[in-house]
């Protein structure tokens, strides 16, 4: 009898923990949308430039990232903001893995030589 009630309980403990989280959620009030319509290309394309500028300190660009960049000032361009805007967000994580990359490698490479 003890462990049915046992059973009981926390089978009531995960249905309302279920219940609790659902009730939690966030509604789609159309922020998430607006949000990204008012993020302008400048901003983005400034963003990927300042990243970009960085890698290049670094001296650890990737081959692909320059050339996203500036088919998005061309998308820009011609009047498509959503590609531009997707392609200069692109560039921008390219850019920002690069100097992730250099900075893990500034040290990493000495695990990768043969000691004395």
């Amino acid at each position: 009898m003890r462990e049915m009630t046992m059973k009981n309980n926390f089978v009531l403990l995960i249905v309302s923990a279920f219940l609790f989280a659902g009730c939690g959620q966030a509604t789609d009030t159309g922020d998430e949308s607006q949000d990204m319509a008012t993020t302008s290309f400048a901003d983005v394309y400034a963003a990927a430039e300042k990243a970009l500028a960085e890698a290049n300190a670094r001296r650890n660009v990737w081959s692909k990232t320059e050339e996203m960049l500036s088919d998005a000032k061309t998308a820009f361009d011609n009047g498509d903001d959503d590609a531009a805007i997707d392609l200069a967000t692109e560039a921008k994580l390219q850019a920002e893995l690069a100097v992730t990359q250099a900075d893990f490698e500034e040290d990493a490479w000495r695990s990768r030589v043969l000691a004395e």
